[in-house]
């Protein structure tokens, strides 16, 4: 059995599911990889949560971040590095403060530390990576360690899984993505007759909208998903500024019900295409018209999908993936496994 450390940054409703997941899936992970994942520490701005012994950290809405201070390992003014420079090599950072798209701020400032201490990383927060993509790379690489972010991607649908593994060999030509689950489930629902209020009134209410959707339904969130794939998988490097986006706000009201009543569907799609000229690619997230024979037509609710066009393979087509925190949890966990687990 072999022991892996885990520091958690955030706690936020991603943290607290993780740890909830894993707590859940402990014996399942022991039994079947030969490995036990311990929290020994969540990482707040103030201070850590912090314990030589592996917390107890429970169902996760008794730990709200409002309350864990409250808790007895609570060490107020404890700083991330504190916890990884007596502990040595070998643990993981599990990311998942919130996203600052363009300073990457404070995932990328403890992504740094953890992978200059020899910590692997795993995140779903988007924000450093894309910040500091290629820096993050590299570091990484040049300390040996792992740096896993298909969280980061689209929760729970495997998209850089099947994109640098299942793909390996064959050249990716084109990928186009519904990568946003909000902005589906508005669209979808205004297919069915409703407005833009609406359907945004009804997202919040069932808590797939935040109260600020706006990089949701703006395509920013698209936006930063598009390039970290396009990164990963293309070899390039890409920032927001490099993608061109619009969103779904400026639709005319019945723009998608009158879509659906001639047998199209409106979704807000991210593609990465060659450009015209050959050289290079281009990045472009907007709303899209789509027939009966595209492969995503039918990705509809808070369902996410992916196409990858290549040059030996086809085209080739994931869907579905669980769009909540539990899915983007279970996405943490995953990559967790894959670094530690032995190859098969």
């Amino acid at each position: 059995m072999r022991t892996v450390p885990i520091a958690l940054t955030g706690f936020g409703n991603v943290s607290r599911a993780f740890s909830t997941l894993l707590g859940e899936k402990r014996a399942g992970v022991e039994r079947r990889y030969g490995l036990r994942f311990e929290i020994m520490a969540v990482v707040m701005a103030d201070g850590c949560l912090f314990s030589n012994e592996p917390l107890e950290i429970g169902p996760a809405p008794e730990k709200a971040s409002r309350q864990i201070e409250k808790d007895p390992a609570w060490r107020p003014g404890m700083r991330i590095s504190d916890i990884f420079k007596p502990a040595g090599r070998g643990g993981c950072l599990v990311e998942c403060t919130p996203s600052d798209l363009k300073t990457g701020e404070p995932g990328l400032s403890y992504i740094v530390i953890a992978l200059e201490s020899g910590w692997n990383v795993v995140t779903a927060s988007k924000g450093a990576l894309v910040a500091a993509f290629r820096k993050l790379k590299t570091l990484a690489a040049g300390q040996g360690m792992s740096l896993k972010f298909s969280g980061a991607t689209a929760a729970a649908l495997p998209t850089l899984d099947v994109a640098l593994v299942s793909l390996a060999g064959a050249d990716i030509e084109g990928i186009q993505g519904i990568l946003n689950g909000t902005s589906n489930y508005i669209l979808t629902k205004m297919a069915e007759g409703l407005s833009y209020r609406q359907a945004l009134q009804e997202a919040q209410g069932w808590g797939i909208a935040e109260p600020d959707p706006s990089d949701d339904v703006g395509g920013w969130d698209s936006a930063a998903k598009l390039l970290l794939i396009a990164n990963a998988c293309l070899d390039t490097d890409f920032g927001l500024s490099d993608v061109r986006v619009s969103g779904i706000t400026g639709l005319p009201a019945d723009y998608a019900a009158k879509a659906a009543a001639a047998g199209k569907s409106v979704k807000l799609l991210a593609s990465a295409f060659p450009k015209k000229s050959g050289r290079g690619w281009g990045l472009e997230v907007g709303p899209s018209l789509l027939d009966d024979s595209h492969p995503l037509f039918h990705v509809n609710g808070t369902e996410k999908g992916i196409t990858f066009i290549t040059d030996t393979m086809g085209s080739v087509t994931l869907t579905g993936g669980r769009s909540n925190p539990r899915g983007a949890a279970a996405t943490l966990l995953k990559d967790l496994i894959n670094i530690y687990r032995d190859p098969f």
